[in-house]
């Protein structure tokens, strides 16, 4: 079965702990995470977590990695399973984030597959009427397959996300954004209690302690 690594750089905070919390439980075995400490010392007891996490520090006295862009380079060095995601040390993922996953790659077989995140104000990223990777529209929701880093890195820039994404677009390679939003920007799953968002015919509802989930479910393709 494919398995994806997760890059998670972290400059320390305590939201790390639910961020890692967040694969930790979810639904297919089939993960690892690669946490980054840029510049901090580790500040969780490696022994509360299994093998499926490891643990880096970046001793920013002896080398030069100034934005995350950097650190997730340094991090998909280490990556050895066929898929690489991407998570920030105060975000979450769905509970079966890596499940849905797989099982939609089983169907549509791509190459790089972007969710739809949601911020606490209730903003999606891409927006829902996005077909397309557009410019401060776009996050770090979504999962690549590792080969593509072979010749495409991150750049720094203040739009790092969409600038990769434009590259494996060029690339010719196979993109699908997901209108399913599993993806939780400083926040969790639990913290949506019945907000509803109205695209069209397509309802987004969001229940406390469930998966959200939309009625419609369709994917953008990108050539």
């Amino acid at each position: 079965m494919d398995t994806i690594t997760f890059i998670i750089p972290s400059i320390g905070r305590d939201s790390l702990k639910n961020t890692i919390l967040s694969l930790l439980n979810q639904t297919s075995d089939n993960w690892k995470a690669i946490i980054i400490f840029d510049g901090c010392k580790n500040t969780l007891d490696k022994n509360d977590y299994n093998e499926k996490c490891t643990f880096y520090e970046i001793d920013k006295t002896k080398c030069v990695i100034n934005q995350a862009s950097d650190v997730r380079n340094y991090g998909i060095k280490y990556a050895n399973t066929k898929w690489v995601g991407f998570l920030d040390d105060d975000d979450t993922i769905s509970r079966d984030y890596v499940e849905y996953f797989l099982n939609q790659y089983t169907i549509f077989n791509f190459d790089l597959f972007i969710y739809r995140m949601i911020n606490k104000d209730l903003t999606i990223l891409p927006s829902l009427l996005s077909k397309d990777v557009i410019p401060c529209d776009i996050g770090i929701s979504f999962i690549v397959k590792r080969t593509i880093f072979d010749s495409i890195q991150f750049k720094n820039s203040h739009c790092e996300d969409y600038d990769f994404l434009n590259l494996v677009k060029k690339n010719k390679n196979l993109i699908l954004i997901s209108n399913t939003i599993k993806y939780f920007v400083k926040s969790n799953e639990e913290e949506y209690l019945e907000e509803q968002l109205e695209y069209g015919d397509c309802y987004k509802i969001f229940i406390n302690g469930t998966n959200p989930f939309i009625y419609l479910h369709y994917f953008h393709k990108l050539l």
